[in-house]
């Protein structure tokens, strides 16, 4: 067992990639609170004489003083954030009323796959200014793990209720189907019997575990594959929607301009020309 680091002097973050060959050489703990968040892949977690299995989109909250221990099943990219108590106080109270009870204790809390590109964003901007490093970076590191927390609030699943963990595995199996026949005819009734319960129970499970109702997630989930097709083939609109999914383009072209705030062509053609003008932002 070893201590890393004795304090820190600000909030920090760090990103890292592991294969399921890598082996921590020991477990550790540390004087300070560490978000432990799952980018892509499986880890199993070892904390407070407890194992969790966390997979992509989950994080896991680690006290200071806690020991704990990754054990990696599957390639991972893992995102560490680590900060103290005060950095969450104003005049030392908790910026959100329910701090402690919501996030500082150990369990594992979902980010739902409508929001990974949210949550993704907010880290991806805490990593740039990690780097940069300058007098303003204490106080951004302190906004932006604020913003992330209350996203995670906002958004989250806590999975408070040991007991109904078996119980989730319906739904997450359904998760599953959607993302691998996404471009088939799937129905609520499909689905529900699929997990052997009554749809509008499964409706329910459904939105509580992954935010979304499930055609919303359906749709969510086309509209992500037909936003890579759009870019990485010359296929038509028509045949776009098709593939991924969509009986019709009307509604597909609906869809993705609700949610891109374009018409797929004019997304296509926007990023094409980004691209051409050394601008993919």
């Amino acid at each position: 067992m070893r201590v890393s680091d004795m304090d820190i002097d600000r909030i920090y973050i760090d990103s890292a990639v592991r294969t399921d060959a890598y082996h921590m050489t020991e477990n550790h703990f540390h004087y300070y609170y560490e978000l432990y968040y799952v980018r892509h892949g499986k880890v199993k977690f070892f904390v407070d004489n407890s194992y969790f299995v966390l997979e992509s989109g989950d994080f896991i909250m680690i006290p200071p003083n806690k020991i704990h221990y990754a054990a990696y099943l599957s390639n991972c990219t893992r995102i560490n954030i680590y900060f103290r108590y005060e950095d969450l106080c104003d005049v030392g109270k908790p910026f959100i009323h329910d701090l402690e009870d919501r996030f500082l204790r150990v369990e594992v809390i979902s980010v739902p796959r409508t929001y990974r590109d949210l949550i993704h964003h907010i880290l991806d901007t805490m990593l740039t200014e990690d780097n940069i490093d300058d007098a303003s970076t204490k106080t951004m590191m302190v906004l932006l793990l604020r913003q992330l927390l209350l996203n995670f609030n906002r958004y989250c699943i806590f999975h408070t209720d040991p007991e109904g963990a078996n119980k989730d595995e319906a739904i997450l199996s359904a998760v599953q189907y959607i993302s691998k026949n996404y471009h088939s005819n799937i129905t609520l009734d499909e689905l529900a019997g699929m997990a052997n319960l009554s749809p509008s129970y499964f409706s329910r499970k459904f939105r509580a575990i992954t935010g979304s109702g499930m055609k919303e997630y359906l749709t969510y989930v086309r509209l992500s594959h037909a936003q890579t097709e759009l870019l990485t083939t010359n296929n038509s609109i028509t045949d776009i929607a098709i593939n991924c999914g969509f009986s019709d383009s009307n509604y597909f072209k609906d869809a993705f301009k609700k949610v891109h705030g374009m018409s797929p062509r004019t997304y296509r053609n926007s990023k094409i020309k980004n691209y051409l003008m050394g601008n993919d932002g």
